[in-house]
């Protein structure tokens, strides 16, 4: 049986990380695995409202938006691609808000479920890469981790913030030398 990824995109725009995402998608195609990205800019989830009283007692959010099939799809993964631009050393906000919508899995006790999934996290930004990891690891260590997931790569990608249109310019801009070799390990670290 093939293995089922989740890759989830954080930007706010066709850009670098989704032409990552994209190459990843060839990548795990090529090892068998099924991929779906989901690009949250094209999802409607509404920012979490704190609301504990009914979540904690409940084990399940009141919202009514896209968040629910998408946390299904993750519960029914094998493993899991997070990718964000770096915002200030963080992720995107469009990120955080899924983030945070997640934390009912922590709630409901999900954590046995998730530690049988893998996890990688990619983050990509203009900074240098120490302040990019800084993102990628927030993303790891205090989301990842937390939700129990089996992380098993993080990695950053410096990378032009004007684009040009040129949507494969994280490849052809040589700022990263060896970068598909970089994501086929991602890959089957995600995959073996």
């Amino acid at each position: 049986m093939s293995k089922k990824i989740l890759s989830v995109c954080g930007s706010p725009r066709k850009g670098n990380s989704e032409s990552i995402l994209l190459k990843m998608k060839k990548l795990l195609e090529k090892e068998g695995a099924d991929n779906e990205i989901i690009l949250l800019r094209q999802k409607n989830i509404m920012p979490c409202q704190g609301c504990v009283e009914y979540c904690n007692h409940k084990l399940k959010c009141h919202l009514k938006d896209d968040m629910p099939q998408i946390m299904k799809k993750m519960e029914g993964a094998d493993g899991l691609i997070f990718i964000s631009p770096n915002y200030f050393k963080m992720p995107t906000g469009l990120l955080k808000n899924f983030i945070d919508r997640c934390s009912i899995f922590y709630t409901a006790g999900k954590e046995k479920l998730f530690k049988k999934k893998k996890a990688v996290v990619i983050a990509v930004g203009t900074d240098v890469i120490k302040g990019i990891d800084v993102c990628a690891k927030n993303i790891s260590e205090n989301f990842c981790k937390t939700l129990g997931l089996n992380v098993v790569a993080v990695k950053s990608f410096q990378s032009h913030s004007e684009l040009k249109g040129n949507f494969n310019d994280i490849f052809e801009s040589g700022i990263n030398p060896g970068m598909e070799r970089n994501l086929k390990k991602l890959v089957d670290l995600l995959v073996i």
